[in-house]
């Protein structure tokens, strides 16, 4: 069964992150902690970490996708 890749709290509030750049390709094995994207906030960045190992199976939001917390970014299949 697939797993999200969903994008935490990041106590910003309701602020709207946008995609700055995925680390890994689709078909790519990955650990998890492995960090799979980064994300962009006014003033800052912040790395999105799979949250179990397997294979990144999809990306949802491509780099400059805007976001909310909770929303999926890509998928994981083990």
């Amino acid at each position: 069964m697939p797993t999200p890749i969903v994008l935490p709290e990041l106590g910003a509030g309701d602020a709207v992150v946008s995609v700055s750049s995925w680390f890994v390709a689709v078909g790519e094995r990955v650990e998890a902690g492995d960090w799979v994207v980064e994300v962009q906030l006014p003033g800052t960045t912040f790395d999105v970490s799979a949250p179990i190992a397997g294979v990144v199976a999809r990306k949802e939001k491509l780099v400059g996708a805007t976001i909310r917390t909770g929303e999926v970014l890509g998928w994981l299949e083990t």
